[in-house]
């Protein structure tokens, strides 16, 4: 009995010292699917100690000329806070909700001069935007022609930002190439050459089961 008695004093001890001394911890903060079509929600899953609470903040939309400027779509961060023993803890996730007909700037800084023309690439999150997400047309911005490579695709876009399908069914995520032909005085002054290329792509948002 002396025993047993002295294992559950310690128990307790461990326990009453847990509760004054250890911190809020987040092991898991899932929001899936992260990006939401028309009419679609989300399932929110977390495992965290201490008192929780999420909180939702809407974010503005990315700044683009108007003639290539973001719609249908708002973006939102999630954020879980965890408190305990006067710390807290948090952890931050984005989740972009589409509505049909929307389209969304395509956008790099330019980083290499080819063949008398300005090329800018990168790539659109793959993690946020997922596969759920296709292009329908894209058209270039600006008042430049842009040629776009892109998912084993070519095509020249026409500086009147007329919409192009050459690249329906492809997905908005992934690796994109924007070059655009310079004009003389480019050619000639570096300082006047566009720091960025842009294209603007509608889309399409198939429906998913989280």
């Amino acid at each position: 009995m002396g025993q047993r008695g002295c294992v559950m004093a310690l128990l307790f001890l461990i326990a009453a010292g847990c509760q004054v001394g250890c911190g809020p911890t987040i092991r898991t903060f899932t929001i899936s699917p992260q990006i939401l079509c028309e009419g679609e929600s989300a399932v929110i899953r977390w495992d965290a100690s201490g008192d929780t609470e999420v909180t939702v903040t809407p974010e503005s939309p990315p700044a683009s000329p108007a003639t290539c400027a973001a719609r249908g779509r708002e973006a939102s961060a999630y954020t879980l806070v965890a408190r305990r023993g006067g710390k807290e803890v948090e952890r931050e996730l984005e989740v972009l909700q589409l509505h049909d007909g929307g389209a969304e700037p395509i956008a790099f800084g330019t980083n290499a001069v080819e063949a008398q023309a300005v090329v800018a690439s990168g790539e659109k999150n793959q993690e946020l935007w997922s596969n759920r997400v296709s292009v329908a047309t894209v058209a270039a911005c600006a008042g430049r022609e842009i040629q776009v490579k892109h998912a084993n695709r070519l095509a020249t876009l026409p500086a009147s930002g007329e919409p192009s399908s050459a690249f329906d069914g492809t997905a908005l995520a992934g690796p994109w190439e924007l070059r655009s032909p310079m004009s003389a005085a480019e050619q000639n002054n570096p300082r006047v050459r566009p720091t960025e290329l842009e294209v603007l792509a509608t889309f399409r948002c198939q429906k998913g089961t989280p």
